[in-house]
């Protein structure tokens, strides 16, 4: 139990002393029995003290709160190399154009859901842990960027094996969990360090998601500061070309079902009910910075009260 007094305790103390010291004056200067003025000195004196208790607002101070959430744990695995900015995306946009559409449409769609999201590119990148701050997964997707070409050593889809790794068995530890894992791609892989690293391994901790196709067999060309990339060995524009071979085969192995979403999301919105209807509405737990809660309103009651009989008792004896 803590205070918080709506004005300075000293004030109050000497608002106290004052009013309860002329109250007393008056009554004894009456023309009552003595019992009749300590009885009154009594009630009113309660009313005081219930007046000074609520102007020190006392509270209880809570660090746990409780808060609805879906039983699931989104996981985004993105691609984020030079080829994911290939101008093939339904007509001639980007690529990562269509998956941040996808993206946002899904984090809306599953809202409430924790998320996290990881990318790769030569390296991968936890950029969140599970969340359920959806405009930060949001801002995080938006603000990916196109890696230099001059830095770039070619791409392999198992780079993210190990955070995956990590982020699904975290989710695994929490009871009345379901795990969803959206691995977004293109499929091609230019590294000569070739994995064959399988993703299989991966399938118990899943419970629902897909791998997300973007690109087309024709390809497109990549823009890097406003030029076409430049394929030295071809002496052409570098061309980037979907790889649905790849994508299917890693589909297969976390135990989920492949979509190329490069003409729109159409065919991710039948899924996305699915997991809605599998999903559950749970009450969770969790301690966090101080809360105060109000108990002025008990005395505010009792207060209420003692009026009510103070009033009563006034017109009992004729002096309203």
């Amino acid at each position: 139990m803590r205070i918080q007094p709506i004005i300075p305790i000293g004030l109050m103390l000497l608002a106290f002393i004052g009013l309860f010291s002329f109250t007393v004056f008056i009554i004894v200067r009456n023309r009552t029995r003595v019992l009749d003025k300590l009885f009154s000195i009594g009630r009113l004196l309660i009313i005081y003290v219930l007046a000074f208790i609520i102007g020190l607002r006392p509270v209880t101070v809570e660090t746990s709160y409780e808060f609805a959430a879906k039983n699931l744990d989104v996981l985004f695995v993105i691609d984020s190399t030079i080829s994911m900015w290939a101008l093939d995306y339904n007509g001639r946009n980007s690529r990562m154009q269509g998956v941040r559409a996808d993206v946002n449409y899904i984090l809306n769609e599953l809202a409430g859901s924790n998320f996290g999201l990881v990318t790769f590119d030569d390296t991968s990148h936890v950029l969140s842990p599970f969340t359920q701050d959806l405009k930060y997964i949001a801002d995080m997707v938006d603000l990916l960027a196109t890696p230099e070409s001059y830095y770039a050593y070619g791409s392999d889809l198992a780079t993210p094996y190990y955070d995956i790794e990590a982020l699904l068995k975290s989710s695994d530890k929490k009871e009345n969990r379901k795990t969803i894992v959206f691995y977004i791609s293109d499929g091609e892989v230019t590294n000569e360090r070739k994995s064959d690293t399988s993703y299989a391994d991966f399938a118990g901790y899943i419970d629902s998601g897909a791998v997300l196709g973007y690109g087309t067999e024709s390809g497109g060309r990549m823009k890097e500061n406003y030029r076409y990339i430049y394929d030295y060995e071809t002496g052409q524009d570098a061309v980037s070309k979907i790889d649905e071979e790849n994508l299917r085969s890693i589909a297969e192995d976390l135990g989920v079902t492949y979509l190329n979403l490069n003409d729109g999301n159409a065919a991710l919105a039948g899924l996305i009910e699915i997991i809605k209807e599998q999903s559950q509405t749970v009450v969770e737990r969790a301690d966090g910075a101080e809360r105060y809660v109000d108990t002025y309103y008990y005395y505010a009651a009792l207060l209420a009260v003692m009026l009510l009989i103070e009033t009563v008792i006034f017109i009992r004896k004729g002096r309203l």
